[in-house]
């Protein structure tokens, strides 16, 4: 394939038709060439998807390209990598926004591939509103702090991470937490090898493993991977309609490169658009009525589901990304304790308390036996059981009685780098600024960091060893550790 180009940009707002080079209907696709493409094409940018809104930055870019009969619309990434905006026919609409940080001014390449098979590549500059911030649905879906989410299988709800349910109406948020109306499904990838048959080509194509997983970028893409990380799809995703407060669906996902896409019992069909009925940062659950039939929702028809989660989003889990994050005590812990020590056991942390727990209180009432513990023999309040601490994202923590008055507040940090088995992170505080905040037989030491050995939308579990002797991990020293849960 020959390939010519020669980029060039012209100012938003300035553009001018040329003469044709020869009449309509009689001109040579031969001539085409990267200077005369966008030749009498136009441009025009709006505020909104429905192009009723004119703005001189728009995102969403109306376009003609009389020169051709259908062009490839792009735009190159840091990576150098092309990022798809449009493509197929000479006309229609696409959005732009550029990821947070970029320059307003950007370029946008237009690819035409004409009958002799050369490819012309023209360019042309926009300049357009760049994101001060993500929408909350993308935040949700692909991270404030790191600007990229990975997504996996999530057994965690039945078992079942793929098959079918009643299309069953009602809140979403059931079918997302416990699994609400679902019928059947793939629990592992041995199971998901037996269903090849709902796939487009009968093969498993490596994402019917349960350790496969995908990507969701902030600037609109999605990569999805085998166990191994080898790509196995990719392509761009949107959200449409997002409403935190629906009760069905809180949004549409359209794309074509999750995970295992196909429909059940549909010969390979993938939708392309799903409704996300739970969106959490940790958690997202899709589901697909049998033919897009969304008009029968609490008819019980067939629907397929997909259950993913995410652990990769540690701040966003921790503090969220608007105000803050209030934690309080869990009370649902495996045996009711919030606080107390057990032995320094090592192996994977999500496990920690449960498997080295000696000793823990489970009430307010006993919080008010173990005051020789603090740092002065006195009651602050967050003894109580309503009692929480605030974390917002400008690294401040405010701990607060059971009745809401602040105790006092700190700063905090959270250190992902050291990471492993044992802890997702350490949290690094103000000393005094976490509920009960005193190691336990230490005469009111208040640590200042934590090692944070689980962490998930709704639960966190804090840990630290005797004396600080964090080298001692294994060694069934004692410990003491603290359950929270979010408010």
């Amino acid at each position: 394939m020959k390939k010519s180009i020669l980029l060039f940009a012209v100012a938003l707002g300035m553009l001018t038709a040329c003469d044709p080079i020869k009449e309509k209907g009689s001109m040579d696709i031969d001539n085409y060439t990267s200077a005369n493409l966008l030749d009498g094409a136009t441009f025009s940018q709006y505020a909104d998807e429905a192009c009723t809104t004119p703005a001189a930055d728009g995102n969403w870019i109306k376009y003609n390209i009389p020169n051709a009969s259908s062009v490839f619309i792009y735009y190159v990434k840091a990576d150098g990598s092309e990022f798809k905006l449009a493509s197929g026919a000479a006309g229609g609409v696409f959005n732009f926004v550029p990821s947070r940080g970029s320059d307003p001014v950007q370029t946008v390449y237009f690819k035409y591939i004409n009958a002799n098979l050369d490819e012309v590549v023209a360019s042309k500059e926009f300049t357009v509103q760049v994101a001060a911030e993500l929408n909350p649905e993308i935040r949700l879906i692909a991270s404030n702090d790191y600007g990229k989410k990975t997504w996996t299988w999530d057994p965690s709800i039945t078992g079942a991470v793929w098959g079918n349910m009643g299309y069953c109406g009602g809140a979403g948020s059931d079918v997302g937490i416990s699994g609400n109306g679902q019928w059947w499904g793939v629990t592992s990838t041995d199971e998901f090898n037996q269903q090849l048959q709902h796939t487009h080509n009968g093969v498993n194509n490596g994402d019917g493993d349960l350790n496969a997983y995908m990507v969701f970028t902030e600037d609109g893409l999605i990569k999805s991977y085998n166990a191994d990380g080898g790509i196995i799809r990719e392509g761009s995703y949107e959200i449409k309609d997002y409403n935190p407060n629906g009760e069905w669906k809180v949004g549409t996902l359209v794309t074509d490169a999750i995970l295992w896409p196909y429909e059940i019992n549909s010969n390979g069909n993938v939708p392309g658009t799903y409704e996300i009925c739970y969106l959490t940062s940790d958690k997202m659950t899709l589901v697909y009525p049998d033919g897009g039939d969304y008009g029968s929702l609490g008819n019980w028809g067939e629907a397929t589901f997909w259950h993913f989660c995410s652990n990769s989003d540690v701040k966003g889990m921790a503090y969220g990304y608007d105000n803050g994050k209030s934690w309080t005590w869990n009370t649902e812990a495996p045996d009711g304790v919030v606080w107390g020590n057990m032995g320094y056991c090592g192996g994977a942390g999500a496990n920690a308390v449960a498997s080295g727990k000696w000793w823990g209180v489970t009430s307010e009432a006993e919080f008010m036996g173990q005051l020789n513990h603090t740092n002065d023999g006195a009651a602050h309040g967050d003894e109580s059981m309503n009692a929480y601490m605030t974390l917002t994202p400008d690294g401040v923590i405010t701990r607060h009685a059971g009745d809401g008055s602040v105790i006092n507040t700190g700063t905090f940090e959270i250190d992902e780098s050291v990471k492993c088995d044992w802890k997702v992170a350490n949290l690094n505080t103000t000393a005094g600024t976490i509920l009960f905040p005193y190691e336990i037989n230490s005469g009111g030491n208040m640590p200042t960091t934590f090692e944070m050995v689980y962490l998930s939308g709704n639960k966190m579990t804090l840990v630290y060893p005797d004396g600080g002797d964090f080298g001692g991990l294994g060694n069934w020293g004692e410990a003491t550790f603290w359950q929270f849960k979010a408010k």
